[in-house]
């Protein structure tokens, strides 16, 4: 990946001296902003493009370029990429567009570029892409003619949309923030998202990473990757319908939506996840000063309204407010002209017009140890000010780095005086309150989560190969997926606790089942055509007897045809019900959900999840995420839920749907919570295998 970055020769292919020329843009970018390296101009007709001499071909050029830039139209791609093979260049910038997104005609030639680069072994970026960026050492090779070079500083955007990856770097153009490297990914035919992310968490130069993606090609891969880097990952993922495309056939996939595990994804990985521009710019603000280490503000204003707001602010995301020091509010008072404010926590500074004292102010407040970050408002109408705001800018930002305390500034100055602000501060600021405290909550949350965060232990539970190994035979012997009275016994052979039941086919095996496990019990037809049994009427409760069996018996045998049997069994009172399941995702491998369950599951949608597996902590984490976890305690004379064996049972389907990739889907819903002393019960189940595994 580095020589993508640094390369220290670079062939532009398709070049030619017409001023609307692409290829020419690039070579320019080149020129304009400082690149030292060799570079070579390729085209058809021969001349000069800005002092370069144009090759007919990469076979024709004095020496082996590091690097190639295409830019060409499609039919010609495979074919360049072939003369790059024979001349030992082995990286590639596909700018060119009209492959796989133009049809068969495209994918074919897609799929002749592929060979090739497979056969040099060639690694590119694209194609339909619109080039990369490095800052450092002026390699911009977009083949756009960008009017200036960007800032430079320490974030690195990732885009699946060039326009998009283009936005967020104009941003960046503040003060305080800048970009290192910037990368179109275009279609991610051999580079993808993976490869960049374990490049720019060993980048020295990146600090925080930016990626704005459609899809995901590697989604389980990238989220292992973030999980064990060190350095903020900021996502912004659109394209949030479903990538899979295929009807659920379970609550669980229905539940646990493309989208949603994107979300898990992020809470596995503490990726910070925005769905603007706005919101990443907002992070990466708040990881571009320092972290806070406690939750204890200051707010110093120059507005008393500004500073209510701030405090309403503060509440919002969990802040206090301290009381000052008196050494603090004496330095205040004493500057004051009118003495009519009070003094506190937020602090209002607006009786006092000389700048100079506010830095003063500032560190004293930093000195306080139980104060871990300062909100600094600085309102000003008076372009007499410039230079005075100007110094205390200066001076807020050696403090923050002095006493590694973060400074979140605001600015509410006039346009032009931001202007002159923006060219002169090398420290970011915000544009009102809210937004700073909601940064300084994002970093907060990141830096707590990043420090307990710990790889979950991937082993799988060592009786588990042995228990259900032999279970998948009958269904790849007969081609076909498990039915209930099958998948209640996958969950008995995991360790899972059923209410007891029993399969049967006949009036009289019903019979004799139903006195072995005591009235009363319930009916539930077996047949393939039964997906939601309770839908369809397959469902019969609350059997009480022998007679009422037998009415039930004939009435199931008369409403349904070609059923393979009926599982009886056992009914068990319950205070509230969950489901658990589990589900394999295309691009995140398996991931497992626990929730509120029922009939209703699919309408209250109150579920959270994970990547599996997981373990006992996390599966906590996972119920007391979820909107019923305050109904799960003491409730209306309902006994507290055992939560350590709800999240067993979490556990277990983590660890069954990570350790068999033959599972697809599995949903145990409902399983009860029971106060007369069952304890945590699953009375119903659904596997979903992938016979072609």
């Amino acid at each position: 990946m580095e020589k993508f970055f640094y390369p220290e020769s670079v062939a532009i292919v398709g070049v030619s001296k017409s001023d609307d020329n692409l290829g020419r843009n690039i070579i320019e970018n080149l020129d304009n902003f400082g690149y030292q390296g060799k570079i070579y101009a390729i085209g058809p007709k021969r001349g000069k493009v800005h002092g370069h001499t144009i090759y007919p071909s990469v076979l024709d050029l004095p020496d082996v370029p590091e690097l190639a830039v295409v830019l060409t139209p499609a039919r010609f791609v495979p074919e360049i990429l072939k003369q790059c093979g024979e001349k030992g260049t082995r990286y590639a910038v596909v700018e060119t567009a009209g492959f796989r997104e133009m049809g068969n005609a495209g994918e074919k030639i897609e799929k002749e570029l592929l060979a090739i680069t497979r056969r040099f072994e060639i690694r590119f970026i694209g194609p339909n892409c619109v080039g990369i960026i490095n800052t450092l050492n002026g390699f911009y090779v977009p083949f756009i003619a960008l009017p200036s070079e960007y800032n430079r500083g320490y974030t690195s955007v990732v885009a699946q949309s060039g326009g998009i990856g283009f936005s967020i770097s104009e941003r960046l153009n503040h003060p305080g923030l800048g970009l290192s490297k910037f990368v179109s990914m275009g279609n991610k035919l051999n580079v993808d998202e993976v490869d960049y992310l374990r490049y720019l968490m060993r980048d020295p130069d990146t600090k925080v990473v930016y990626f704005y993606l459609e899809d995901f090609k590697r989604g389980r891969d990238f989220a292992n990757i973030a999980l064990k880097g060190d350095k903020p990952i900021i996502l912004h993922k659109s394209n949030t319908a479903a990538l899979s495309h295929t009807i659920a056939s379970s609550h669980t996939a229905a539940l646990a939506g493309d989208d949603s595990i994107v979300d898990a994804a992020c809470e596995h990985a503490n990726v910070v996840r925005v769905h603007s521009l706005e919101e990443a710019i907002r992070a990466i603000k708040g990881f571009s000063i320092p972290y806070l280490h406690g939750t204890n503000l200051a707010v110093l204003s120059r507005s008393g309204g500004h500073a209510v707001v701030a405090a309403d602010a503060c509440a919002r995301y969990g802040f206090s407010l301290p009381e000052l020091d008196s050494s603090i509010l004496n330095e205040t008072k004493k500057h004051f002209r009118a003495g009519v404010i009070k003094l506190g926590n937020p602090l209002d500074l607006g009786d006092i017009y000389n700048l100079n004292v506010y830095s003063r102010i500032v560190e004293k407040t930093l000195q306080q140890t139980d104060i871990h970050g300062v909100l600094y408002i600085h309102v000003s109408q008076m372009m007499v000010e410039r230079e005075h705001s100007i110094e205390v800018m200066k001076k807020l930002a050696d403090l923050s780095a002095k006493y590694k305390k973060p400074i979140a500034v605001v600015l509410e100055v006039p346009e032009l005086l931001r202007r002159t602000l923006d060219e002169k501060m090398t420290y970011p600021y915000f544009s009102e309150p809210g937004e700073a405290i909601e940064a300084l909550a994002l970093q907060y949350r990141y830096a707590r989560c990043q420090e307990k965060k710990l790889p979950v232990a991937m082993e799988v539970v060592p009786s588990l190969n042995e228990n259900v190994n032999a279970w998948f035979s009958t269904f790849e012997k007969e081609n076909r997926q498990p039915l209930l009275h099958e998948s209640l016994t996958l969950l008995d052979r995991v360790g899972i606790r059923t209410a007891p039941w029993a399969w049967v086919t006949n009036l009289s095996e019903a019979e004799e089942s139903a006195e072995k496990i005591g009235y009363p019990v319930s009916l539930k037809v077996v047949a393939p055509f039964l997906s939601h049994k309770s839908d369809q009427g397959g469902v019969v409760l609350n059997v009480e007897n022998d007679e009422a069996l037998r009415i039930e018996w004939e009435k199931i045998n008369l409403r349904f045809k070609d059923i393979r049997g009926v599982v009886i069994q056992k009914m068990i009172p319950a205070s509230r019900e969950m489901i658990i399941g589990a589900k394999r995702d295309p691009a995140f491998g398996p991931v497992v959900v626990v929730g509120t369950g029922g009939i209703m599951v699919e309408v209250i949608q109150d579920v959270t999840m994970r990547l599996a597996p997981v373990d006992e902590h996390e599966a906590i984490k996972m119920i007391d995420g979820l909107k019923c976890e305050r109904i799960l305690g003491p409730f209306r004379g309902m006994k507290p839920a055992n939560k350590d064996e709800i999240a067993q049972c979490v556990v277990k389907v983590s660890h069954l749907i990570h350790a068999f990739p033959r599972v697809q889907e599995l949903d145990i819903n409902p399983i009860m919570i029971s106060d007369d002393g069952y304890g945590i019960v699953a009375v119903d189940a659904r596997v979903v295998l992938n016979l072609r595994s």
